[in-house]
């Protein structure tokens, strides 16, 4: 039975706030219906939402403080402390990030004691404390040069300071007749692309000195072999490059001609002579590239038994020219395991046990066959759910026990859902390599309610479940800040009232447990609403004649036309 309440608010209802009330409701019920985009069974990550009181040696610290979050030491956030000594309140603190990851928080450049564990979605009070003499992060000096024949125009040269964990962006420019060859760095560091002239790094926990450097170019002319077999591209189409520079250079054989091998008529070193994608290192002299090209002969490619896998042939060329080096690769079917491989001529593989290999060409049609074992059946992998535990008003921890079988890594979850929902929930996929147990605890939940929840295990692309258990949360005395925070995020309606615990909340939150959520229109609606309302509720709260207008104009409207049509609506 819905309990009495009594709304106190102004005398009478103009005719003009009722009809933007109805059309109001009318648009967000036919949005419901009709224009809703479908979601999947799992929606992106949502951030982490954190708040609480940040202190130095048991007291507040100052208003405005600086408070940062790193997530696996990457910064992803910040915020400020409010005159009460808190962060998160207004507005709400929202990390991204992925699951599990760690979180850690910096409190004006100091790291604090606590860190955490991130989960989408997820609302939690976390109190972060710091101490006196607690040292900020060290900032090191990052040194950058150029050789003679262009500079770094990004950030420039110089003497420049940087916390460790910063990436750095470079630019290098070459002076005409120059070209830039490569970056060094003393101590090493791992560039992006170390022969890139835009590229970054990671700056090290220790001074660096970054040097660009540049030589003077050389004429690279590119020929194919024969010219009616293909063309020879200089990717970058510079014509050009200095000593030592990285060179891309790509093959393209004519219809009836394949790829054989690349070849100079000077001192330059490819990476890979029989790819048909590359790269030379540019000589002290000018130089002509050469691809060879070939007719084409037929390549088959062939499984024993048919049921056994696949063999593919990796570039899916078709045909290739004598000579040229072919890479070939077996995948077994589920139930078989790789053998070997054999032809239908004499040819020799560069592994014969192996399931990725090669072989070179012969002047004539090939058929290549991958031989097959059949296996013995892998012990499959099991999943059982188990009972709920310490079930409260709000939270609940949900339980499953698992095998993995021969399969490793697999990968564990629950779903969840209230029985009138029209679909499950999910928690995120969590890597296992071994047996054992996970545990997950459900927050934000509704006080009084039924919800059921099932275990899946997933691997390769085979998805099984555990029994569907259920549990009933306890009965709720009142909605606290942090009730509100876990199940609701940031709600508009709080925001224009400025208290979870205001009775017109209780109004809408009673429609929306008994209408909306009781059809798949509106339970589609009200996820659509929780994600999208958090940086509305934001702006209302930061400003009392924005909190005004849309409590007068906006919710208090509705919460009157859904108090006068409530005989209609509960029955």
């Amino acid at each position: 039975m819905r309990s009495q309440r009594t709304v106190t608010r102004s005398a009478g209802l103009s005719a003009s706030r009722l009809a933007g009330a109805l059309a109001l409701l009318l648009a967000l019920f036919l949005i419901a219906g009709g224009v809703m985009p479908a979601y999947a069974d799992e929606p992106p990550p949502m951030p982490h939402q954190f708040y609480g009181t940040v202190r130095l040696d048991g007291n507040p610290v100052q208003q405005g403080t600086l408070v940062e979050a790193f997530v696996n030491d990457v910064k992803q956030a910040e915020t400020t402390v409010d005159a009460q000594g808190r962060y998160g309140y207004n507005p709400i603190f929202r990390v991204p990030g992925t699951a599990g990851a760690t979180v850690t928080f910096h409190i004006g450049g100091v790291e604090a004691d606590e860190d955490a564990t991130w989960e989408s979605g997820k609302v939690q009070q976390l109190n972060l404390t710091i101490h006196e003499g607690a040292q900020p992060p060290v900032e090191y000096e990052l040194t950058i040069s150029s050789t003679t024949g262009g500079c770094v125009s990004t950030p420039g040269e110089g003497v420049f300071a940087y916390y460790s964990g910063t990436q750095v962006q470079l630019v290098a420019e070459a002076e005409t007749g120059y070209g830039f060859v490569n970056w060094t760095a003393d101590p090493t560091v791992t560039f992006g692309d170390a022969s890139a002239a835009e590229t970054t790094f990671t700056m090290p926990s220790q001074d660096v000195t970054i040097t660009a450097h540049f030589a003077l170019v050389y004429e690279l002319d590119m020929a194919a072999d024969p010219t009616a077999g293909g063309e020879a591209i200089d990717v970058a189409a510079e014509g050009a490059y200095a000593a030592g520079a990285t060179v891309s250079i790509r093959a393209e054989a004519a219809a009836g001609y394949g790829f054989v091998n690349w070849t100079t008529d000077g001192p330059a070193t490819f990476q890979d002579d029989t790819a048909e994608e590359t790269t030379l290192t540019m000589p002290a002299q000018a130089v002509t590239v050469i691809a060879h090209f070939g007719i084409a002969y037929n390549l088959s490619m062939a499984a024993d038994p048919a049921g056994g896998g696949n063999v593919i042939d990796v570039a899916a060329k078709g045909g290739y020219a004598a000579g040229a080096t072919v890479s070939i690769r077996a995948v077994a079917n589920p139930g078989y395991s790789f053998g070997n491989w054999t032809a239908d001529a004499p040819i020799t593989f560069g592994g014969v046990t192996d399931a990725e290999t090669t072989f070179t060409m012969l002047a004539q049609a090939t058929t290549i066959t991958a031989h097959f074992v059949e296996a013995l059946t892998p012990e499959i992998p099991a999943v059982t759910t188990l009972a709920a535990t310490d079930i409260s008003s709000y939270a609940a921890t949900i339980h499953m026990s698992y095998t993995v079988g021969y399969y490793t890594p697999v990968e564990v979850r629950f779903a969840c859902k209230r029985p009138t929902d029209p679909a499950w929930f999910y928690t995120s996929w969590v890597s296992r390599t071994g047996d054992g147990g996970y545990t997950e605890v459900l927050s934000g939940l509704v006080s009084q309610t039924q919800y059921q929840f099932k275990a899946q295990l997933r691997y390769d692309s085979t998805v099984i479940e555990g029994d569907v258990y259920q549990f009933t949360t306890a009965a709720g005395s009142t909605t606290s800040l942090t009730d509100m925070l876990a199940y609701f995020g940031c709600f508009i309606a709080t925001a224009a009232y400025g208290t979870p615990t205001a009775e017109q909340i209780d109004v809408l939150r009673e429609f929306r447990d008994a209408v909306l959520l009781k059809n798949t229109p509106g339970s589609l609606f009200v996820a659509l609403y929780y994600r999208l309302s958090p940086p509305v509720a934001d702006f209302i709260a930061e400003n009392e004649v924005t909190r005004t207008l849309v409590r007068d104009l906006l919710v208090d409207p509705i919460v009157w036309l859904v108090e006068a049509t409530g005989d209609t609506w509960q029955n």
